[in-house]
């Protein structure tokens, strides 16, 4: 690593810690109370994150099984052709 890049490495590091900075200090605390509007906002991204999970896993399920059909698939014509 040259120095060139190290200093350009340590000048990413140091925007990107302002600007996590700068976010963090926008945010509510932890005991303020959500507006109806945030309270919606929360419960729409629970609920997305439910349904993606789901999805996510009926697809694992799909690869899964489709796994297991090629590897069948596979021995029969293996069979086939002995």
């Amino acid at each position: 690593m040259s120095v060139k890049n190290a200093a350009a490495d340590v000048l990413a590091a140091v925007s990107v810690m302002t600007h996590a900075q700068n976010a963090c200090a926008r945010l509510n605390p932890m005991n303020a109370p959500m507006t109806l509007h945030q309270l919606q906002q929360r419960a729409d991204m629970i609920d997305k994150i439910i349904r993606a999970r789901s999805k996510l896993q009926q697809l694992r399920n799909r690869a899964a099984a489709l796994e297991d059909a090629l590897t069948r698939f596979k021995a029969r014509r293996e069979a086939k052709c002995a």
